[in-house]
């Protein structure tokens, strides 16, 4: 019986034409042997199965081939035919992770003199480079920046980053990309039809999907697709062997989580748990479902990985969805990926993380309370709830200013203290100071308002209005917040606010440039008309101390000072 072949070593690339993904490099390549214009060193970096081994020794044929075809080997010449027997001594191939001593590299320098046999140049081809150890890269640096004439080195590895400055500034580097999802599925189908056997497009894409770019990680998954279905290849033959869920699945959880329906989510994920799929895979799934769903929402005409149906489906999911939400979500599943991947418990910990990524109120920034006050206005706007209406009492001085009467096309006129309060669940300060207290926004505001603001209620007014917006916009924990609503000395004149206080802390922090834009633009934003603001610092501080700090003061100074 013939021994099985794996498809990545059966279907390796001998010619640049066979190369997939890498035109940026193949093009370099072979307009470098065109015109006769090589370097001494090369180094090629990229992710495993990218082509980067595949390449060298493309490339060291290329070179010395008798008869190249546009920039790559006949593979039908002799020196063609000599460099692709294993004996060959002109095309060395080394393996730095098990040859990474001082001593390995000596004897290569000892070796490098000698002339090559039957090819013009003789390539040295190191592979996992970056396994060197440090004496072994250091003799490695002369030889590496003034080889012999007929000596021509290609470093690869995966890790870039652990090589020596003093290499890489040696080396012409090629950094080989990821292969795109496309080209992986037409590459896998080519490979399918040479060896006649049947396939479902949409099978091949999902194995392209979890080749991650990889070629090699490709093939090897179609192979054991193939061993799994040897007659014909099946969406959920795919599936099933991967560990994979169904776009439907996927788009089942996102509705869930969007909507913050957690008891039907978790319902889902047991289903899947059920299956026997594993974990990490389901997140790195639900990650990209949902980068796809931001790309699908915010890029028009964009071409997912998805059917024209789903694409449908997934865009009026998200329609209506503020990015801010689609990204918090996004960016929980990809840092849920670590702690799910090193936990006992991956069950409960990725559970979690959903229920985090559900419940937004758990969020509480800025971004967080204006992306659920945005949905609150769209679902007050659609009609999906209705504030109860409150009776109002003008004489009594106890109640709070009702809302009352608020109907739908005026819920963006809400007060912001009402959105807060409606959608913060986390313990959120959003009281407004004590003097402020019974001056609420006025639900109509007089068209010359901004003319009539010199006397000393519509002052007090507009004062009041500043501090809610401030509120509003940078949150009851913001210094510039807290400072002003300490404030009760001020004056507003020919469109000027003028913001007095004694104390001296409170003027540093008002007084600065930043300060007071927030408050100008929290004041413009009123429309009002256009006011500009003055801090302005009345008196000296009066500083208080005890008993025992005016006695003590005594004992020291006498009389030289005034207490």
């Amino acid at each position: 019986m013939a021994q099985h072949i794996s498809l990545y070593r059966k279907y390796r690339p001998d010619s640049w034409e066979k190369v997939i993904g890498q035109k940026h490099i193949v093009t370099t390549l072979i307009n470098q042997i065109k015109s006769d214009r090589l370097t001494h060193a090369y180094l090629f970096t990229g992710t495993r199965g990218t082509g980067k081994t595949s390449s060298a020794k493309i490339f060291a044929k290329a070179l010395n081939c008798l008869n190249p075809q546009n920039g790559s080997p006949c593979n039908k010449c002799e020196v063609c035919l000599a460099l692709s027997a294993e004996n060959n001594l002109d095309v060395v191939e080394m393996d730095a992770a098990s040859n990474n001593s001082v001593d390995d590299i000596r004897e290569l320098r000892e070796k490098i003199q000698y002339p090559p046999t039957i090819a013009k140049y003789k390539v040295y081809i190191i592979d996992e480079v970056h396994m060197l150890s440090g004496s072994a890269f250091n003799a490695l640096l002369k030889t590496l920046e003034e080889p012999p004439s007929h000596a021509i080195f290609i470093l690869a590895t995966t890790e870039v980053n652990k090589l020596p400055q003093t290499i890489l500034s040696r080396c012409m580097r090629f950094d080989f990309r990821l292969v795109s999802v496309a080209e992986l599925s037409t590459h896998l189908a080519s490979i399918f039809d040479l060896e006649n056997y049947k396939y479902d497009k949409k099978a091949i894409e999902q194995i392209a999907i979890h080749g991650q770019g990889s070629v090699r990680d490709t093939l090897s998954l179609a192979d054991m697709c193939m061993s799994y279905s040897p007659d014909k290849l099946k969406y959920e033959d795919v599936l099933e062997i991967l560990g994979s869920s169904d776009n439907s699945v996927l788009f089942s959880v996102a509705e869930s989580l969007l909507s913050g329906n957690i008891g039907k989510m978790l319902e889902i994920t047991s289903t899947v748990y059920a299956r026997g799929k594993g974990i990490e895979i389901f997140n790195r799934e639900l990650s990209s479902y949902f980068r796809e769903l931001i790309a699908i929402k915010n890029i028009e005409g964009y071409i997912s990985s998805l059917s024209s149906t789903e694409q449908q489906q997934g865009y009026k999911l998200v329609r209506d969805v503020d990015n801010y939400r689609l990204a918090r979500i996004l960016e929980i599943l990809a840092l849920a990926e670590n702690s799910v991947r090193y936990s006992s418990q991956q069950k409960i910990v990725f559970d979690a993380n959903l229920v985090k990524a559900a419940e937004i109120y758990t969020d509480k920034s800025n971004e967080g309370y204006l992306s659920r006050i945005t949905t609150l206005e769209k679902q007050i706007a659609s009609g999906l709830f209705s504030i109860p209406k409150q009776e109002s009492t003008e004489t009594s001085n106890t109640n709070k200013t009702p809302i009352s009467s608020i109907k739908t096309e005026e819920s963006k006129e809400i007060h912001s203290e009402v959105f807060l309060k409606t959608i913060a669940k986390g313990p959120v300060d959003v009281s407004l100071p004590p003097q402020f207290e019974e001056e609420k926004l006025a639900e109509k505001t007089d068209s010359n308002e901004a003319d009539t603001c010199s006397t000393n209620n519509n002052a007090k007014r507009i004062f009041g209005k500043l501090i809610e917006n401030m509120l509003f916009t940078y949150g009851s924990s913001n210094f510039t917040y807290k400072a002003l609503s300490e404030i009760s000395d001020y004056e507003i004149k020919d469109n000027v606010l003028e913001i007095r206080t004694e104390k001296a802390a409170f003027f540093d922090i008002l007084d600065k440039k930043d300060s007071k834009e927030k408050i100008t633009n929290a004041l413009n934003s009123l429309e009002l008309g256009k006011f500009s603001v003055t801090i302005k610092k009345t008196g000296e501080e009066k500083k208080t101390r005890t008993i025992e700090q005016i006695n003590y003061l005594k004992d020291i100074f006498g009389d030289k000072i005034d207490l």
